[in-house]
């Protein structure tokens, strides 16, 4: 069961600016998606001599920026829930269905990285177009993204759990 399933950010912007590897992963990532496409735009129009490169290397770096900034929202609580109708329930059922949703959401995390990570490795010898880089880089973005969101989960769910045996 994780914060998010009770309404609240698992952490507040304003009480934590600390910066997580996600968000410092991210952020790099999409620098370099807006470098690239500059680069990109200014040698096609600008010297007439496009550089075939910066869609590829930005659209590598683009998946790295959302997958790890999908997890990098996680970890701040930053993704939508909805929980309108579990409010309304009796403290048990409610805390019975966050425990199931949580479950679910765990589950679904895990496989995807583990689907992921198999798709990851099927493609370390499969080069991209233009770079020649295994398009594994490309994908691994998803594995890594999935596995900070399972492992974010996990460790919101266990305090969250925690919390609600203390009460």
């Amino acid at each position: 069961m994780s914060e998010l399933s009770t309404g609240r950010p698992a952490v507040a912007l304003a009480e934590k600016p600390t910066l997580y590897i996600e968000e410092i992963i991210a952020s790099v990532a999409l620098a370099i998606v807006v470098a690239s496409v500059s680069w990109g735009v200014l040698t096609r129009y600008a010297l007439e001599r496009p550089a075939n490169w910066t869609s590829e290397l930005s659209a590598i770096c683009f998946a790295w920026a959302v997958f790890v900034g999908a997890a990098a929202a996680f970890r701040r609580g930053g993704h939508i829930a909805i929980d309108a109708f579990v409010d309304l329930l009796p403290a048990m059922a409610s805390r019975i269905l966050r425990i199931a949703a949580a479950t679910i959401v765990f589950a679904t995390l895990l496989t995807m990285t583990v689907l992921a990570t198999r798709l990851t490795l099927s493609t370390t010898d499969v080069p991209t177009t233009v770079l020649r880089l295994p398009q594994a880089i490309i994908y691994a973005a998803a594995a890594c993204g999935f596995a900070l969101m399972t492992l974010r989960h996990a460790v919101s769910s266990v305090r969250t759990l925690r919390q609600g045996a203390n009460t």
